[in-house]
């Protein structure tokens, strides 16, 4: 027969059960904290959630999925999540892997189409065994239009680059092309980047003098960036291309610097202004010299005796002026022809050229007349001078190129200023009548003016 239990340890027993009672309502307390904290955790994160049964059906879910897809939570419940997204764009085995994530069209109620991300985690229980499933989506549209975005962006300035006018490269330090537009490769004549690319050498090739480059780059190094640098390159023939230069110098975060430039072809203007200019120093030239033999003319002349005068009462210092009238010039003419005439016109007017030093200079006085200009030259020094030019002339044949042998002479007449005359007028005066009385005498001589009289 049982014992009865003593009140001892029936008091002890009832102790026991109400400090159970207790421990059970504080872990439940405890349990139903962490669960509410969980709740909200779930609710508060801007991820979708699902949790799923074997079967993948929705067994729980937050607030976020329910906004994601405009469906209720009783809705939910026990849905496949299959349902959720578009099979069409992809299709998951969910029970393959312990961990996966894919991106797929969330489909909700108002037919909008969001991209996800979804991520899965399987859940198990102490023993290992498969329990469930836990699913985060993750709002990929912004990340998506700003994707969209760039790559509109990308192929906009692709459009830009490719049909840009203006020629646009990249290269290295050393010259090596990374990257060249379609425009840069029809500045030096190539049909294709790709010919321009594969070319040794690379940018350096392109430059006329490589000394131009090396002085680009020393200003991209100093400052970083150039603007309208001109400079003269040649295209693949050799012709010359000049161009204006805009580029910056660019530090590559995994290498060495690099040079981004914009390259604009500026040929066509720089021709255009060689051209203005050859033609205006041809104006210039043609307002002070003989179109045909290259001396002098009388404009010149007349302004440069009035210097000379202006220069002579300070120094000093005289000068004497020729004035050459070439002997039986009409017998050339009406022998050999006009063109002739004129050709030998020119050959004498290199005889006297020839003649000529120092500051001394010829004038085409008209037709077959001449007048020389021998600056610090008295006229003893003169006669000489012009002595020597005389038989210089007379040594000389002309008109070989035409396969004629014309042997020609010229009167010669001298002045010299302040001896023989105050002005210009007067001085050219006073020549002119020396070299008509040599004229009148047998011609083929030097005359001076006023009582001094030398010939040969």
């Amino acid at each position: 027969m049982d014992q009865p239990l003593s009140k001892d340890l029936i008091a002890r027993i009832c102790e026991l059960e109400e400090e159970k009672e207790t421990l059970r309502h504080h872990y439940e307390k405890r349990i139903k904290t962490s669960l509410t904290k969980y709740r909200r955790v779930i609710d508060a994160t801007s991820e979708g959630f699902l949790e799923l049964d074997l079967d993948f059906r929705i067994v729980d879910y937050n607030t976020t999925i329910v906004e994601l897809t405009g469906i209720s939570g009783d809705n939910l419940m026990n849905c496949p999540v299959e349902s959720l997204y578009d099979r069409d764009t992809v299709f998951v085995h969910f029970a393959s892997k312990d961990h996966l994530s894919f991106e797929a069209i969330l489909n909700t109620t108002s037919d909008q189409k969001l991209n996800l991300l979804f991520k899965r985690s399987i859940l198990r229980d102490n023993d290992g065994n498969l329990n469930g499933y836990l699913v985060f989506f993750t709002d990929l549209t912004d990340l998506k239009n700003a994707q969209e975005d760039l790559l509109r962006a990308e192929t906009r300035y692709r459009d830009i680059y490719n049909n840009a006018v203006q020629g646009m490269y990249q290269c290295s330090l050393d010259g090596n092309f990374l990257r060249i537009n379609p425009a840069f490769a029809k500045i030096f004549g190539y049909d294709q980047t790709s010919h321009l690319l594969s070319q040794a050498g690379g940018v350096t090739t392109l430059y006329k003098d490589p000394e131009s480059r090396q002085n680009l780059i020393s200003v991209l190094q100093e400052h970083q960036l150039v603007t309208n640098y001109e400079v003269e390159m040649q295209d693949r023939n050799g012709q010359p291309v000049w161009v204006l230069i805009n580029a910056r110098l660019t530090q590559d975060p995994h290498g060495p610097p690099l040079i981004d430039g914009i390259l604009i072809d500026n040929t066509k203007k720089r021709l255009a202004a060689d051209k203005l200019r050859r033609s205006r120093e041809r104006f210039r030239h043609l307002a002070n010299h003989d179109s045909l033999t290259g001396l002098f003319n009388t404009r010149y002349l007349y302004k440069a005796l009035d210097k000379m005068i202006l220069e002579s009462i300070e120094s000093k210092d005289p000068f004497s002026l020729v004035f050459l009238d070439m002997d039986n010039f009409k017998h050339v003419v009406d022998t050999y022809g006009h063109l002739n005439g004129s050709q030998a016109l020119k050959e004498v007017a290199d005889t006297l050229k020839a003649g000529l030093s120092g500051a001394s200079f010829g004038v085409a006085y008209g037709g077959d007349e001449f007048v020389l200009v021998l600056p610090h030259t008295g006229k003893n020094a003169a006669l000489d001078h012009v002595q020597n030019i005389r038989m210089l002339m007379k040594k000389t044949v002309y008109l070989t190129k035409q396969e004629l042998k014309v042997h020609m002479s010229a009167s010669f007449g001298v002045a010299t200023y302040p001896d023989d005359a105050k002005d210009s007028a007067g001085l050219l005066a006073l020549a002119d009548e020396a070299m008509f009385r040599i004229k009148s005498c047998g011609k083929d001589a030097v005359g001076v003016s006023q009582k001094n009289e030398a010939g040969s």
